[in-house]
């Protein structure tokens, strides 16, 4: 079989592309990041010089002619062929959910940051947006948090994962989305004394030992955490 590779911006920020590493990660599945400029990346996936099935946006999983786009599908499809699913047809379907809902979650935080030109750069916009940032802190990050909360809660009183008595594809992504929560909301994160199985799960996560490790790596350190993106 061909090589797993991800396909996406060659950048010093983790990008939604983290989602995907996280899991080859955990699942200690060798993966490859071959694009080696932002211009590349953009050129070869937006004009489809990848041949085959249309994709749209990076991140992209391929391997030989297979190509994936959308993040919280590839992290969907790469939890079935690494094992890190839940066991039971209707948990299946609500890891689904909670996948779908992160990433509802990302993309919202995300906008915060972009108030005055979504797909303009935060740094050109810090005035303009400000007032979406502290709105959002206000009134969305509470409403998020305090969800996913419950959904923690609802499987062993929030004291392992999500679904089951093993780890799955979406709490790596949760994992992910917490990680960018508190870099790019940091105070606001720090404050939410409503979500303690919250922190406490990210803290666990985060010291899983090929996940440690992991952190530790050059790997890691080429796309540190963002801090206005929650990617």
């Amino acid at each position: 079989m061909a090589d797993w590779e991800i396909l996406y911006y060659n950048a010093p920020f983790a990008g939604r592309a983290e989602f995907v590493r996280l899991i080859f990660e955990e699942a200690g599945v060798p993966y490859t990041e071959p694009m080696k400029t932002y211009e590349e990346t953009r050129d070869t996936i937006m004009n489809n010089k990848l041949g085959g099935f249309p994709v749209m946006f990076p991140p992209v999983l391929k391997r030989g002619d297979f190509h994936l786009c959308q993040t919280s599908v590839i992290c969907k499809y790469l939890g079935e062929q690494f094992g890190l699913m839940p066991k039971s047809e209707e948990e299946k379907w609500q890891a689904d959910q909670v996948n779908a809902t992160i990433h509802d979650f990302v993309a919202e935080g995300r906008l915060a940051f972009h108030g005055k030109h979504w797909v303009g750069s935060y740094h050109d916009q810090k005035e303009e947006t400000q007032p979406y940032i502290d709105w959002f802190v206000k009134e969305r990050l509470p409403k998020w948090l305090k969800h996913f909360e419950l959904v923690l809660k609802n499987n062993n009183d929030g004291n392992g994962f999500c679904f089951g008595e093993e780890v799955t594809y979406v709490d790596l992504a949760l994992l992910q989305c917490l990680r960018g929560c508190e870099a790019s909301y940091k105070k606001g994160f720090e404050s939410a004394d409503y979500c303690p199985l919250l922190k406490a799960f990210k803290a666990r996560m985060e010291a899983r030992p090929k996940l440690a490790a992991y952190y530790k790596s050059e790997r890691y350190a080429k796309h540190p955490q963002d801090t206005n993106s929650m990617m």
